[in-house]
């Protein structure tokens, strides 16, 4: 029981991405699976979907081959642009300079397209053999036809973009935490763990966890999340990672709009993301997409054809 299916899945490789896949914040979610990664004498590398401005962003240092992929470092870690990423490097350089200069290979917001050929030349270039798509909240596990889907374009773009990956060998897996962060977008999580149930009978549902203070991995994303958050001050922040670090805390129950506290906030659940992707109703029609506003019109037509199913509550 203590060695959950997520174990097996990764035991043996040696080169794995973690990505944040949802923008911005979500590969702090990353910190703890990092750590643990690394204890197994793993070599992690970090890739993020940015809300930043890269092309502006002294530092940054935008790829030849691909104009939508850039290396972002601590240098590009300034108080007054948003970057997250460059702050997250710098933290990981401070408690980890055997690893130093730490590297988030960061996209663009883009299309599914110049995405998919980005996340490729990495696989390439750093011989990944796994990738760990990391979500900020649950909205990337869903369907497609619950009443809400929260804010997909970006989760979407990022699951197709690694699903379409012509990888011999290369696992595939989807990471997400903070269930219940969400509640401004209206998500059902009754839908979500009806999903959860779906995955479990089809063998995909590779296990949960859950961070907790006074344990290395736990320490370690809390420490990040105060020092991203303290280098961001004046900027936006994160109401996931806000949620899930009080979460950590022992705090509960109804802190606000749209903020509901509870333990489920700081489980990760694991998922094999070829069959998160499979059972998605319209992620084939985002394929070809080039920008990210096209992957939002084209998950607005889907919504609008699709029988949207009714919203279903639980005894809990």
């Amino acid at each position: 029981m203590l060695a959950q299916p997520i174990t097996g899945v990764l035991a043996g490789k040696k080169n794995v991405l973690l990505a944040g896949c949802g923008g911005g914040y979500d590969v702090m979610g990353a910190v703890p699976l990092l750590h643990e990664l690394r204890a197994a004498g793993v070599n992690v590398h970090l890739a993020s979907l940015s809300f930043a401005y890269l092309n502006g962003l002294d530092g940054a240092a935008q790829d030849g081959a691909h104009p939508n992929l850039y290396a972002v470092t601590a240098a590009a870690a300034t108080e007054s642009k948003y970057c997250p990423e460059a702050w997250l490097a710098a933290f990981l350089d401070a408690r980890h300079p055997e690893h130093a200069p730490h590297t988030v290979h960061s996209f663009d917001k883009t299309g599914v397209r110049p995405l998919h050929a980005a996340y490729a030349a990495l696989v390439e270039r750093l011989a990944i053999d796994a990738i760990v798509l990391v979500d900020g909240g649950i909205d990337a596990l869903l369907r497609g036809d619950e009443r809400s889907i929260g804010t997909p374009s970006e989760d979407l773009a990022s699951l197709a973009a690694v699903h379409a990956l012509d990888a011999p060998g290369l696992t595939r897996i989807l990471a997400c935490v903070g269930m219940g962060a969400e509640l401004r977008d209206g998500i059902c999580h009754a839908d979500a763990l009806e999903r959860i149930a779906v995955l479990t009978r089809r063998r995909a549902f590779l296990g949960a966890a859950a961070l907790v203070p006074g344990t290395p991995a736990g320490d370690l994303y809390l420490a990040a999340v105060e020092h991203v958050f303290a280098g961001q001050a004046a900027l936006k922040r994160s109401h996931v990672h806000a949620c899930i670090t009080s979460a950590c805390a022992g705090e509960f129950g109804d802190q606000g709009p749209h903020i509901w506290l509870s333990p489920l906030l700081s489980m990760f659940w694991f998922f094999d993301a070829a069959a998160v992707a499979a059972d998605h109703v319209f992620l084939p029609e985002l394929a070809g997409t080039e920008s990210i506003w096209e992957v939002a019109a084209r998950v607005e037509a889907a919504r609008k054809a699709l029988p949207v199913r009714d919203r279903t509550t639980i005894p809990l």
